[in-house]
């Protein structure tokens, strides 16, 4: 019964030692293939097409209105969605209501889903060109 213990034990260590050997020769080759794929700079699409000879005329698809410079300061992180909620939806104010997706089953009279809205729709800055595409 000892003899048997004791294989048991060796065998472990065998299997063991295997998976530790298997990894660290995973580990090595996944560094080499990464190594070369780092060196190699990204180029920016949207800089190089044709027919735009000024990266400021850039727009991006589907992305959401960004706030008007003038709501400097509106939000605040303790009201949530009740910061921007005071005049979006309501139809005296003339503010935009949000679209059915921010509300939980898409019904606009329900709950709201997405309540942090800095997140999505970010604060305009008063600069006229896209300084960063400009480099």
């Amino acid at each position: 019964m000892k003899e048997k213990g004791i294989l048991y034990i060796f065998a472990f260590i065998i299997v063991l030692a295997a998976a530790i050997g298997a990894t660290k020769l995973q580990w090595d080759l996944g560094s080499t293939e990464t190594a070369s794929t780092v060196k190699s700079k990204p180029v920016l699409v949207q800089l190089t097409e044709k027919g735009r000879p000024d990266a400021e005329t850039m727009g991006l698809l589907n992305a959401p209105p960004l706030q008007p410079a003038t709501h400097v300061d509106r939000w605040n992180p303790k009201l949530h969605q009740d910061s921007c909620l005071a005049c979006h939806g309501k139809p005296d104010t003339g503010a935009p209501t949000p679209t059915a997706g921010h509300f939980y089953d898409n019904d606009t009279k329900g709950k709201v889903f997405r309540d942090n809205c800095i997140q999505c729709h970010a604060q305009q800055n008063e600069t006229k060109t896209k300084t960063a595409f400009n480099k």
